[in-house]
């Protein structure tokens, strides 16, 4: 539910204002003043400080402009490749509104930053002497910060659309002593399982590089702890199988772990939902929402929801939810230990 999004289509609208046009005009300001810089800076910049606030990196001074483009465009650009298809689909929640912010908050940083530590340069002779980086990094956390406030409140307020728990299945007919178990596999879709293969195997690349070429140990440690804990949420999050017999619900992830229970004791009733992860638990994976819900959450559509004797509500995307709602409710309502 929407508190002010009177048009259908204003909460896409705003998105794509504060996501795509306002980071394309705060990139455009950066790059022209850089451009027009240019003449006035040393061919080689520093592009690097130590914990001093001292240059030990240094790069073309091309390469600023060019640098202050891929990320002050690129990440506003990737973030709404992940947000924008859910809004036009009509799905809503605060989690929009928020990516929209960090995408205008991510640009501002990155474009105040790239462009005060080239401005800073101009008249210099040599790199080395480019001056401390610390008010460059106070302004660009500033703007970064501002922007993506005011991105926030830019954008139409919006509920969580989680709701009230959904009505429970209709159990399936099952006999006294008759036994039943429903099985199912969930997975991500292939895109998303493919994107979060290519982020394995390229940070793990850029690790095998950092050691092969000799870079700076740090560099090289930082890429190998990335690449071990992405292939770790790779093996944790890709598949689950899920599981309904005699003693409850069973989600176990493809390697085993983690491994999620909810006890046939304490279903208070199960239900087929439908889920939207942007609008409702603010991505994939393991994920918490409001109304006391987690989920195991892989992509978008239908999803078995049981809520716990205590309010609680566990969720888990995976085909078939109906089948697995309905053979709960049955199990439940045989369970001799109820009252």
């Amino acid at each position: 539910m929407t508190t002010d999004n009177t048009r259908p289509d204003l909460a896409r609208r705003r998105f794509t204002l504060v996501a795509l046009w306002a980071p394309a005009v705060f990139v455009a300001v950066g790059v022209a003043i850089q451009l027009v810089l240019m003449p006035q800076v040393p061919a080689t910049i520093a592009v690097h400080w130590n914990a001093a606030g001292e240059a030990n990196g240094f790069a073309p001074a091309w390469t600023q402009p060019l640098a202050t483009i891929a990320f002050g465009l690129g990440i506003p650009a990737l973030i709404a490749l992940m947000t924008l298809p859910g809004l036009r689909r009509g799905d809503r929640g605060p989690t929009y509104g928020l990516m929209g912010a960090v995408a205008a908050g991510t640009s501002a940083l990155v474009t105040v930053a790239f462009t005060w530590t080239f401005a800073m340069q101009a008249g210099l002779a040599t790199p080395v002497d480019a001056p401390t980086v610390w008010g460059s990094l106070i302004a660009s956390f500033a703007a970064g910060i501002l922007v993506g406030v005011a991105a926030w409140f830019a954008q139409p307020r919006e509920e969580s659309p989680s709701g009230a728990a959904a009505p429970a299945a209709a159990a399936l007919p099952l006999g006294e002593r008759e036994r039943a178990l429903w099985i199912r596999t969930a997975t991500m879709t292939p895109g998303a399982a493919l994107a979060i293969a290519l982020a394995v195997l390229s940070v793990a690349a850029g690790a095998v590089v950092a050691w092969v070429t000799g870079a700076d140990a740090a560099v090289a440690w930082l890429l190998t702890g990335v690449a071990v804990v992405l292939l770790g949420f790779a093996a944790t999050t890709v598949a689950f199988h899920v599981r309904v017999d005699d003693s409850g619900l069973h989600v176990d992830s493809a390697l085993g772990i983690p491994r999620l229970r909810v006890p046939l004791d304490d279903v208070a009733s199960a239900a087929r939902v439908d889920v939207n992860p942007m609008g409702e638990f603010g991505g994939w994976g393991l994920r918490l929402s409001t109304g006391r819900r987690f989920g195991v959450i892989l992509r978008t559509g239908e999803a078995l929801e049981v809520t716990r004797i205590d309010g609680k509500r566990f969720v888990v995307t995976v085909d078939d939810a109906l089948t697995g709602a309905a053979l709960l409710e049955a199990l439940v309502a045989r369970d001799p230990s109820r009252p």
